[in-house]
């Protein structure tokens, strides 16, 4: 007899645990191309053939969600230079090729400690749900019990939630305030989970760890911008044999009741910046049909075009500071807040998605001085191999 197959584990009740994706259909996205460009279907897909067979392995979905099939979103751009998907995974980890180092930053907790100990600013953390521990640190929670108690305490809030080891802020959650009355916690957003809805969410889902940062408050220019919620800059670092450079740069502004400012969330917008200035040159809201350049902050009405990030040249120095400790990592995506206080480091990424720079600059990254840095990091990587390879041999 078979045994009967497990039942699949429910969602959470209080958090987002996956980004929506929609792909779209082949037959309905052509004709809407059709329609938006003036083109034949016959047209569009001939169009795509070229960038599908082209260096960037542009899917359809790729197609669709950059908008390519656009030649005026693309004006003054050869789009055999943008990569899908696809080819952003491969190229990365081709690039960032000691694999070894990947664990360090997938872990949160690791990776602020490591780069807290070079003396760069990270997010301070203000409790760690890890119930296979049994560490005595005050601020590790052991269980539901403990997570509870945490969680009553008024001082603690405003309160950032998330996975010790994820990506995209799925997991996350803003906190505001406890209402032990009610049993309920308030979200930034304005929306209220149940207590034990939330306590349930976090003990099943997360046992490897659960990270509880303090909210932390905007530098007053970014408030006025887009209200009291921490957006960041996406900052792409390329690091060579000589000193690392900052490559592209994108702010994550967030909008509506999001706490998080990750784009796939909807309504948050998307800014292209003079990387020498900081200073926004283009927005854009939504992907593929619904991309649109946004003029204004949906919620605050201020200004876009223009707006500054806040000390932005600090905020380069420190994404340059920490590609020079994570030298080993040649090609990384900084996630920097700007917070009262100064920039801080949110996260790091190994693998930093190149569509948050590719859609709001319509812009490729295949371009001569990336290519001439793949080509240097493949020498590098084959240098790597044959020392590892001799040392190996010595054993």
């Amino acid at each position: 007899m078979h045994a009967p197959a497990a039942k699949p584990k429910p969602e959470p009740a209080t958090l987002v645990a996956a980004a929506p994706h929609n792909a779209a259909a082949p037959l309905a996205a052509l004709r809407d191309m059709a329609a938006e460009v003036g083109l034949s279907p016959i047209q569009i897909v001939r169009d795509f053939a070229n960038l599908a067979l082209g260096p960037g392995k542009v899917s359809f979905d790729d197609y669709v969600r950059l908008r390519l099939f656009s030649l005026d979103y693309w004006a003054g751009c050869d789009r055999r230079t943008v990569v899908g998907q696809r080819a952003n995974r491969d190229l990365l980890v081709e690039v960032n090729y000691r694999h070894d180092w990947y664990g360090l930053i997938d872990d949160k907790v690791a990776s602020s400690a490591y780069l807290s100990a070079y003396g760069l600013p990270t997010m301070p953390i203000a409790a760690i749900f890890a119930p296979r521990l049994r560490t005595g640190a005050a601020h590790v929670l052991h269980s539901r019990e403990e997570l509870e108690r945490f969680l009553l305490r008024d001082e603690i809030y405003p309160l950032f939630g998330k996975p010790a080891e994820g990506f995209q802020s799925l997991g996350s959650i803003a906190l505001r305030r406890m209402d032990a009355a009610r049993g309920e916690i308030e979200t930034i957003g304005g929306a209220c989970v149940r207590m034990t809805d939330f306590l349930d969410d976090v003990t099943s889902h997360y046992r490897g760890g659960y990270l509880f940062e303090p909210f932390l408050a905007p530098h007053p220019d970014a408030a006025r911008l887009h209200g009291e919620r921490l957006g960041t800059t996406r900052i792409v670092t390329l690091c060579d044999a000589e000193e690392p450079r900052i490559f592209r740069a994108s702010w994550k502004i967030p909008s509506g009741r999001n706490a998080a400012d990750n784009f796939w969330r909807s309504g948050n917008l998307l800014a292209k910046l003079d990387i020498e200035t900081g200073a926004i040159e283009k927005a854009v809201s939504g992907i593929g049909f619904e991309t649109k350049l946004e003029t204004r902050h949906p919620d605050t009405g201020a200004p876009l075009v223009g707006a500054r990030v806040p000390r932005w040249a600090e905020a380069k120095a420190l994404a340059l500071e920490g590609a020079r400790v994570m030298r080993h990592v040649p090609m990384l995506g900084w996630d920097i807040g700007s917070t009262a206080a100064g920039p801080v480091i949110v996260e790091m990424n190994e693998t930093p998605d190149l569509f948050l720079n590719q859609l709001p600059d319509a812009r490729g990254i295949l371009e001569p001085d990336f290519l001439a840095f793949l080509t240097e990091q493949r020498h590098a990587r084959k240098a790597y191999e044959t020392r590892v390879k001799r040392q190996v041999a010595k054993l």
